[in-house]
């Protein structure tokens, strides 16, 4: 006996035939999606290289007016270190000038008393000035740092060193 073959009519064979070749053309024409987590990074802008810093071996001239970077980078290596100095000095002296202040007269009131100490506390120095000079010359060593004046670059290194 013989099975009966059922016959496909031609529309069902075409719509067979379409599916099937819709399949293998979907993936060809598919949009590509971004990656969620892209697997490699963008590269970073390069860093813009620093001016050098070394110190001249010798003067050569008279120093310009404005404390800046233009001037660090005149100084010899005996200048900076006296400009160092000059600046510890000076913070030294302004807070022992106040510590002694508070001890005779006592006249700074209860309430704003903790921040006339703290100030002391923050503005004496507790390191030696080659610990500063070190820092100033990693600071202007750096590109970012070139855009400080010598008083914004010595104020910040004294901040790094005395939170040591």
């Amino acid at each position: 006996m013989r099975t009966p073959r059922r016959v496909l009519p031609p529309i069902a064979r075409a719509a067979v035939l379409l599916a099937a070749g819709l399949c293998f053309v979907a993936p060809v024409r598919a949009q590509e999606e971004p990656e969620l987590i892209p697997q490699q990074q963008a590269t970073p802008e390069p860093p813009k290289p620093a001016i050098d810093t070394t110190p001249p071996p010798t003067a050569t001239g008279p120093l310009r007016p404005s404390l800046d970077f233009q001037r660090w980078r005149e100084m010899t290596a005996r200048e900076r270190q006296t400009f160092v100095e000059g600046a510890v000095q000076s913070m030294s002296a302004l807070a022992l000038r106040m510590r002694s202040d508070l001890e005779v007269g006592g006249r700074v009131p209860p309430e704003s008393l903790a921040a006339v100490v703290r100030f002391i506390h923050d503005h004496y120095p507790k390191f030696p000035p080659s610990s500063y000079l070190r820092e100033m010359e990693s600071i202007y060593g750096r590109a970012d740092g070139q855009n400080l004046s010598m008083a914004e670059a010595f104020e910040q290194a004294f901040r790094r060193i005395n939170a040591r």
